[in-house]
């Protein structure tokens, strides 16, 4: 059935619409998420994992960092389904200055939106025009924000400075009718020394397990490491480890090791966890798109590249993932293979990742760069990117839709 994606997405893109029925209008192409920026003023998509965008029940957000006020501030804009424009931006982050937001729907029109705030972790509840207040979490320097929820608690996890090195911490908090968020546990997911740094953690809870993954780099280069821990029990969690492998032969032009970088993770199925980052270790040509996969409560299972083998002797970044409770799973990045920065994906099927397409409407003039992607309850695809019409011109965040 996947096999259809190409044709069905290249098809719903030559129109302006696509009616899936006499009263429902679903726009098919892209929409501007916000005006372009002045000169000298950018916007970001640079979220831990690449959690930028969230659909629940009718309504889709994208949240992002720009300095448009001459402070980086986050912002969120919105709109339904059936319509083709978002609302005016609404700022979310306080009066410091903020990076780096990551977005979770929790139904209801409600969303949970994470960032860093003058080197602190701050997150608030969103609801249509209403906002819960701000709850700072870090105890010390903190960043990194990525979020998961279970029932009726929001769970981040974030790095936070512990003396010499970052240390992935996972805070729990619960959330109220009036939006107020109030911290409930917080608990380090390595408790002990740590032997170097800790970075962009990702969360991700399936079935009865907790999994955190995030790049580590205690064995003198960046690695991608995971530990989890029982829902029941999500704070005793098992010793890390290593998902990123170390690709056999020798090391010539590595070092101690190959570089990796900024993993996201994603549920799908009924138990299956996969994990997505960007290697290194072809490092003639940067960086390639690889994974792993975690079925059900196993270990996760050997490397694979994601990107097909017309893709290998060029560039990818920015990988994004997102999966359904129907089996779908779907991975997009950042890709020039065409002379151009454009968004690429792939799908999983029958376990075989398919050849690579290119996203029409986030491909072509200009530059298309920092891709998010979800999958909304019925399994379709949306998107929000960083769009430039020239490269170095003006940013602006641009959103699709895509019924598969």
């Amino acid at each position: 059935m996947k096999r259809l994606y190409q044709l069905l997405l290249t098809a719903i893109l030559i129109f302006a619409t696509y009616h899936l029925s006499a009263q429902t209008e679903v726009i098919i192409t892209p929409i501007n998420v916000s005006e372009p920026a002045k000169q000298g003023i950018f916007h970001h998509l640079e979220s831990s994992g690449r959690q930028n965008i969230a659909v629940s029940g009718s309504v889709v957000s994208v949240v992002w960092e720009d300095d448009s006020d001459g402070t980086p501030r986050i912002y969120l804009s919105r709109k339904s389904l059936d319509s083709n424009t978002f609302s005016p931006k609404l700022r979310i982050s306080g009066n410091g200055e903020a990076f780096e937001p990551s977005i979770r729907a929790l139904g209801d029109g409600r969303f949970a939106i994470a960032w860093e705030e003058d080197e602190q972790v701050s997150a608030r509840i969103v609801k249509a025009k209403k906002m819960g207040p701000i709850v700072q979490l870090g105890e010390k320097t903190s960043g990194h924000a990525n979020l998961s929820s279970l029932d009726n608690q929001i769970l981040i996890v974030y790095r936070e400075q512990a003396q010499r090195f970052g240390r992935i911490i996972l805070q729990k908090l619960t959330v109220d009718k009036q939006l107020h968020l109030s911290p409930a546990q917080r608990c380090p997911v390595e408790p002990g020394p740590l032997q170097n740094d800790q970075l962009y953690p990702v969360i991700s809870v399936q079935g009865e397990r907790v999994n955190i993954a995030w790049e580590d780099r205690r064995l003198g280069h960046t690695v991608i490491m995971h530990s989890q821990s029982e829902v029941g029990d999500s704070c005793r969690f098992s010793s890390p480890t290593r998902i990123s492998e170390q690709p056999p032969g020798p090391r010539a032009g590595y070092g101690s090791g190959h570089g990796v970088a900024r993993v996201a993770l994603a549920k799908y199925g009924n138990s299956g966890v996969y994990a997505v980052w960007a290697d290194k270790r072809d490092f003639r040509e940067g960086y390639d798109i690889y994974g792993a996969n975690k079925p059900n409560d196993q270990a996760f299972e050997g490397n694979v590249r994601i990107q097909d083998d017309f893709g290998t002797n060029y560039r990818q970044w920015h990988a994004t993932i997102s999966g359904h409770q129907n089996g779908q799973l779907i991975v997009a990045w950042t890709d020039e293979r065409e002379g151009s920065k454009d968004v690429w994906y792939s799908w999983l099927e029958d376990g075989e990742w398919s050849d690579d397409v290119l996203l029409s409407g986030a491909s072509g003039k200009g530059v298309q760069d920092h891709p998010s992607i979800t999958l909304d309850s019925s399994g379709d695809l949306h998107v929000a990117w960083v769009h430039r019409e020239t490269e170095g011109g003006a940013t602006q965040i641009r959103y699709l839709y895509a019924p598969l």
